[in-house]
């Protein structure tokens, strides 16, 4: 099984969820109340966005061997 840890793949959705972060700063502002999230849980969203990748890729990985091993 050719299973890797993506770091990349982890920067790549920690980005995303700053720039939605800023999205909601900006919201905020705008509302006159604040919605944002804070730092640490802009983390926790891009880590459970994280495993929820790993998940996918370790389902696809299994399955992808399982079929060859019964095939």
């Amino acid at each position: 099984m050719a299973f890797e840890i993506d770091i990349k793949k982890l920067e790549e959705l920690y980005e995303i969820e700053k720039e939605r972060q800023l999205a909601l700063k900006e919201l905020s502002e705008k509302l006159g109340y604040d919605i944002s999230f804070s730092d640490e849980e802009t983390i926790e969203n891009a880590l459970q966005s994280y495993n929820m990748y790993l998940s996918k890729s370790v389902e696809t990985e299994v399955l992808a061997l399982m079929k060859s091993l019964f095939s």
